[in-house]
């Protein structure tokens, strides 16, 4: 097994154990290097050579190589691509940036929920890694740089306490932003409360998005657009910031800031649940407790599919009172048993 020069190229040489020779060039030494160490170790590993084994060097990549690939062919430009990104980093970092692909296994993987036990890290957060992980290897497997995906077994999570704005609640937060004069934070709530829109939704609408009384998403989470009819106080919210060319002046983190803030004055600044998306929350918890059907609930707020509306079913109990009182006429035309 050795590299020899010929010329402007590189030619590795190497005996296979079945007495095959393989000699193919390349343009660099590193190239050539890395193309003799996987043949031979697949080799000694009893493993099968691809059919065009000249492509074999591209497969000796490291985990965190696959990383930077999966993030320009799949995740770049995605709406959560930071937060996508951000996962990736951590899962990298905890097993070895320069670990190679193929080295990863279903014993890695363990470890690798182990350690993320370990920090505390909650089943949701460990899946959110987990899946970062599985994309990295199924772009891999892809390309060839593995021969098998390795298995992953995600946590159980639970569903969770949905959180909503409770009685009084609604007008203490739009009191706390007239409070902090920030009336613009105040409109741009009260949008969200009635429309059940995500913030980055609000925050990317533009004025030709706005009609008298409805509203036009063409930018969304799930990359379908939709429309939603408007309340008179959500009209007139955005009512109140017409003749300004820019609809919104404060991006997603000065949101945050702002409610945070006004979350203080509430007296809720330990309640982690008590964020912007639990609007969107809110919105839902109130079409569905006044009997609005989930397949309209699931148009209205977008979702792709009706299993995430069912969350809120159990917020219509008027529904299963119904499915009682069927149940308890039919038992009154039986006879009673004898005592």
């Amino acid at each position: 097994m050795k590299i020899r020069q010929k010329g402007k190229k590189f030619q590795a040489d190497i005996f296979l154990s079945n007495g095959k020779r393989l000699r193919p060039a390349f343009d660099t030494w590193e190239e050539a290097d890395r193309w003799l160490q996987t043949v031979s170790d697949r080799d000694q590993r009893g493993l099968p050579l691809e059919r065009h084994i000249h492509e074999v060097a591209k497969t000796v990549v490291s985990l965190r190589q696959c990383a930077d690939e999966t993030h320009e062919r799949h995740w770049k430009g995605a709406k959560s691509e930071i937060t996508l990104w951000r996962n990736a980093t951590d899962v990298f970092t905890r097993m070895g940036g320069n670990t190679p692909i193929r080295d990863v296994d279903e014993g890695m993987i363990d470890q690798l929920v182990y350690e993320l036990e370990r920090d505390g890290k909650s089943n949701g957060t460990i899946n959110r890694k987990l899946a970062s992980l599985s994309k990295i290897l199924r772009h891999s497997y892809r390309r060839g740089y593995i021969d098998r995906l390795p298995s992953i077994e995600r946590k159980r999570e639970p569903q969770g306490r949905l959180r909503w704005l409770q009685e009084g609640e609604e007008e203490a937060l739009l009191n706390a932003f007239v409070q902090l004069e920030r009336y613009e934070v105040r409109d741009f709530v009260i949008i969200l409360i009635d429309t059940g829109m995500r913030t980055g939704e609000l925050l990317k609408l533009t004025w030709p998005d706005v009609e008298p009384d409805i509203v036009r998403l063409w930018d969304t989470k799930n990359g379908s657009s939709r429309s939603i009819p408007l309340t008179d106080r959500a009209i007139q919210a955005f009512d109140r910031r017409r003749g300004n060319d820019q609809m919104w002046t404060f991006t997603q983190a000065q949101l945050r800031h702002f409610w945070d803030t006004a979350k203080a004055l509430m007296g809720l600044a330990l309640d982690d649940q008590f964020v912007p998306h639990m609007l969107r929350h809110t919105c839902a918890s109130r079409l569905v407790q006044q009997g609005v059907q989930l397949p309209v609930v699931k148009e209205w707020l977008g979702h792709t599919s009706i299993a995430t509306t069912l969350r809120y079913a159990h917020l219509a109990p008027q529904q299963l009172v119904q499915a009682k009182d069927a149940l308890q006429n039919r038992a009154k035309t039986v006879p009673e048993l004898a005592i």
